[in-house]
């Protein structure tokens, strides 16, 4: 496989963005696990946007204003309402002392993984990109356009999952070492989070 692909890829993965600013932020708040899972999800997300690219019907998105807007305006929901969830979920339930903290649901994989999945696959901007950066680096006597694409894009979810997984790792470093996780149920905490993903979705649907 091409090396200077490889060193975009990380390169362009470790850019500021919604993706990696989404498992930063699970990973500081709740923990290498979490945000692990996140990553799994938004990687397995770019399997779909490989495949479309590949056959085609990325070329569609792009071409339809309507189809494109649609996508975007629903990933951008869809954090609105986790940013919704987190924020009544800061006043969730009394503690000892009578004040209110979230009650974060115990960790579930499959939980974690489906948001990641979805937020990935509900942003069409992710089928832009590959449509203006793969072309680069296909062979021109690849014997298949198709399966060329498959190989970067295969190649493109390992290395990025690779560096989110390092971001995984420095974010529950810090969870630990400043002991986020007692305060990541308090209310402050759950605004902090809202808007966080309000921000992120407003990063897709106006960006």
């Amino acid at each position: 496989m091409n090396i200077e692909f490889i060193l975009a890829s990380a390169c362009l993965a470790l850019l500021p963005g919604p993706d990696i600013l989404f498992v930063l932020t699970q990973s500081i708040g709740r923990g290498f696990k979490a945000a692990f899972s996140v990553s799994l999800g938004l990687v397995s997300g770019l399997a779909f946007h490989t495949a479309a690219v590949a056959l085609g019907v990325a070329a569609l998105v792009a071409a339809s204003p309507v189809l494109f807007g649609v996508l975007k305006y629903l990933g951008a929901a869809y954090l609105a309402w986790l940013g919704v969830s987190a924020m009544r979920g800061s006043a969730a339930c009394p503690t000892s002392a009578g004040k209110t903290v979230a009650v974060e649901k115990e960790y579930s994989f499959v939980r974690f993984y489906r948001r990641g999945v979805i937020m990935n696959l509900l942003n069409p901007k992710v089928i832009i990109f590959f449509l203006s950066f793969f072309p680069g680096f296909i062979p021109k006597n690849a014997p298949s356009v198709g399966w060329a694409v498959v190989s970067l894009g295969v190649t493109f979810a390992a290395v990025t999952l690779c560096v989110f997984t390092l971001v995984c790792a420095l974010g529950g470093w810090l969870n630990k070492r400043f002991h986020i996780a007692q305060y990541a149920s308090g209310r402050a905490f759950g605004w902090i989070t809202a808007v966080i993903f309000w921000g992120i979705g407003a990063w897709i649907a106006f960006a």
